[in-house]
C-alpha cells in the first residue's frame, strides 16, 4: 500500500512537470488570438466653406460684398456676385462651368450683363491642370498658360501670347517633396529673377524670398504659422522696410473669419469679414483592437 502511494505521488509529479510542449499550430493560434485586428470606420467631419465676403475700409464703410453660390452639398462653386452698397446692379458676376467634376470654365460678366472675359481649363490624365486659356469679351484669345508636371509636382509654367510666342517661363525646383525655389525667365530665356521658399518644420513655407536678375534680394514675405494656419503675413521691400501686413483670424473650428490689411505703420487699411457654411465630408479611420 505504501508502494502504491509512492507510485501515485510520482505519477502526479511527472504529470505536473512534464506537460507536452505546445505544437507550432498551437503557438500560431495563440499569437493570432493575441494580435490586434486592423479595422476601419467611416468618420464624418465638417469643412468650412466661404459663402460671403464683406470688404470694408478701416472706418467700417463697406466697399463691396461678394456672395458665393454652391451646389446643394457645398462641393462645387457655381457662381459669385460682387455688389457695391451704392449700386443697384452687381458690378460683376462670375459663372463657373464643370466637366467630369473638374472646373472647365470661368466666365465674367460686367454691370450691364455683358461678357467681359472667359477662362477655359484643360487637364492631364492624372487630373492635373495643364492649360488655361484667357479670352476677352469677344472671344479673342489674350494669353495662354501651360503647366508641366512630373510625379504630381509642377515643374514649369509657360505664358504664351495669342500667337503662341513664349512671353514668360517659370521653372520649379524641389527638395524632397517641398518646393524649394522657382526661376523666372522672359520669352527669350533670360533669367529675370528667382524665388526661394524657406520652411520651418511645417508643410507650408515660413518665408518667401524674391531676387532680381542680378541675384540681389528684391523683397520677401514672412509668414507666422499657428496650428497649421497662417495668422500673419508681412511683406517687406527690397531695402528691408515693411510695406504691409496681413493678419488672419479663425474660428475655433478653423474657419477663416477675418482678414485685416495694415500699412507699414500698423494702421488698418482694409478689413474683410468672411461668412462660412459647412460641408459634410467623410474620411476612413484605421484602428486596431
Amino acid at each position: 500500500m505504501k508502494r502504491f502511494g509512492l507510485l501515485l505521488s510520482a505519477f502526479f509529479f511527472v504529470s505536473c512537470v512534464t506537460q507536452p510542449a505546445p505544437s507550432p499550430d498551437d503557438r500560431a493560434g495563440a499569437e493570432a488570438i493575441a494580435a490586434p485586428v486592423r479595422k476601419e470606420r467611416i468618420e464624418e467631419y465638417k469643412t468650412p466653406v466661404v459663402i460671403k465676403e464683406t470688404v470694408a475700409f478701416a472706418d467700417g464703410v463697406v466697399e463691396k460684398v461678394i456672395s458665393y453660390a454652391f451646389d446643394g452639398g457645398f462641393r462645387r462653386l457655381e457662381s459669385s456676385v460682387t455688389r457695391k452698397p451704392s449700386a443697384v446692379d452687381p458690378i460683376e458676376r462670375v459663372a463657373y462651368g464643370y466637366d467630369s467634376g473638374r472646373l472647365a470654365s470661368k466666365t465674367a460678366f460686367g454691370p450691364d450683363g455683358a461678357l467681359t472675359s472667359k477662362s477655359e481649363y484643360a487637364y492631364g490624365a492624372a487630373g492635373e491642370l495643364v492649360k488655361e486659356t484667357i479670352l476677352d469679351g469677344k472671344g479673342v484669345v489674350q494669353t495662354v498658360s501651360e503647366w508641366s508636371w512630373d510625379n504630381g509636382r509642377k515643374t514649369s509654367w509657360l505664358v504664351l501670347s495669342a500667337e503662341g510666342l513664349i512671353l514668360a517661363r517659370t521653372d520649379y525646383y524641389y527638395e524632397g517633396e517641398a518646393l524649394a525655389s522657382a526661376k523666372l525667365l522672359d520669352g527669350a530665356g533670360n533669367v529675370k529673377g528667382r524665388i526661394e521658399y524657406v520652411y520651418a518644420g511645417a508643410a507650408m513655407p515660413s518665408q518667401v524670398k524674391y531676387f532680381d536678375s542680378t541675384g540681389a534680394q528684391d523683397g520677401r514675405i514672412d509668414y507666422a504659422i499657428e496650428d497649421g494656419r497662417i495668422v500673419k503675413e508681412s511683406v517687406y521691400r527690397a531695402d528691408g522696410r515693411l510695406e504691409r501686413r496681413l493678419s488672419y483670424e479663425y474660428a475655433p473650428d478653423g474657419a477663416l473669419v477675418k482678414r485685416t490689411l495694415a500699412d507699414s505703420t500698423g494702421k488698418a487699411r482694409e478689413v474683410i469679414v468672411y461668412e462660412n457654411a459647412y460641408r459634410t465630408d467623410t474620411r476612413t479611420v484605421v484602428y486596431y483592437e
